[in-house]
């Protein structure tokens, strides 16, 4: 299952020349360091930003509705406070150029019929101040609510997975188009281990990461998300740690959080996206 896959757009960059095996936590898996402020106390998702190498964004999944920027060993730069905006279950996040999206789909008691996105500027990680939602959705689930951590976008929809162990089932909605009121449409099932926690896909869209409390999948994909059928995982690197629920493709690994505070990096090239080889 392990191989290399190649990609050579840069979004960002982690610097692990200063990480040595001292710092290894298990095969594959780095300790880069731990969040550096008692405001996050539930990192639950991380992007790279697209305006500033070697900062990420984060979020918790409760309290306060903030951005915040930081380093891949866990300093604050900057925070935003999200305006006109009312989330109760901040799970993941994802960006497009110019665009960070909020996903509000948390939905621990189905108590919810409906969940909630939204799509804010990304604003300047080297200073801190508000920022304001530009576009929202409301999106309805197909049938029965269920609860999920996991987003990312691509090609112009908005991916939930399902928070189910064995096959966790992938659903989208159409991000362009009038109105802001959509349905999710189920797509394929991921074969998963435990639940998923977080989600990452390249921005060519042939690669995809989810995150869970046993580890990281990889799952290798034909340039899209498939609308049906089961995908299996082409590398799993096993690391538990209970409630890592942020991950990031980087050029060095796929970055990921905790709700703990913990950053890794998990370091197979196939997480890599600079890696210059191809899935076999």
């Amino acid at each position: 299952m392990k191989a290399a896959f190649g990609f050579g757009l840069v979004l960002a960059v982690v610097s692990i020349s200063s990480f040595g095996q001292d710092n290894e936590v298990a095969p594959g898996v780095l300790l880069l360091g731990a969040i550096q402020s008692g405001e996050v106390t539930e990192s639950s998702g991380v992007i790279p930003s697209r305006r500033a190498r070697g900062i990420f964004w984060t979020h918790n999944d409760s309290g306060a509705d903030t951005l915040y920027a930081l380093t891949a060993d866990g300093a604050i730069v900057a925070q935003y406070k999200l305006k006109d905006t009312e989330l109760q279950n901040w799970e993941d996040i994802a960006s497009t150029p110019g665009r960070i999206y909020i996903a509000d789909i948390g939905n621990n008691t189905g108590s919810r019929n409906s969940v909630d996105v939204h799509a804010v500027p990304e604003p300047n990680p080297k200073r801190s101040g508000e920022v304001r939602p530009v576009k929202h959705w409301k999106v309805n689930y197909p049938d029965e609510p269920f609860d999920a951590e996991s987003f990312f976008v691509s090609r112009g929809y908005g991916y939930v997975i399902r928070k189910e162990s064995g096959n966790a089932h992938v659903f989208r909605f159409r991000l362009s188009g009038r109105g802001t009121e959509r349905t999710l449409e189920e797509q394929c099932e991921l074969d998963l281990g435990a639940p998923a926690g977080g989600a990452d896909i390249t921005p060519d869209g042939k690669r995809l990461a989810v995150i869970t409390s046993a580890g990281a999948y990889l799952f290798s994909l034909p340039g899209r998300i498939p609308s049906d059928g089961t995908l299996e995982p082409v590398l799993f690197v096993p690391f538990t740690l209970d409630r890592m629920e942020g991950c990031a493709f980087t050029r060095d690994g796929l970055l990921v959080t905790a709700e703990s505070g913990e950053i890794l990096l998990f370091t197979d090239p196939q997480f890599c996206l600079r890696s210059a080889a191809k899935l076999r």
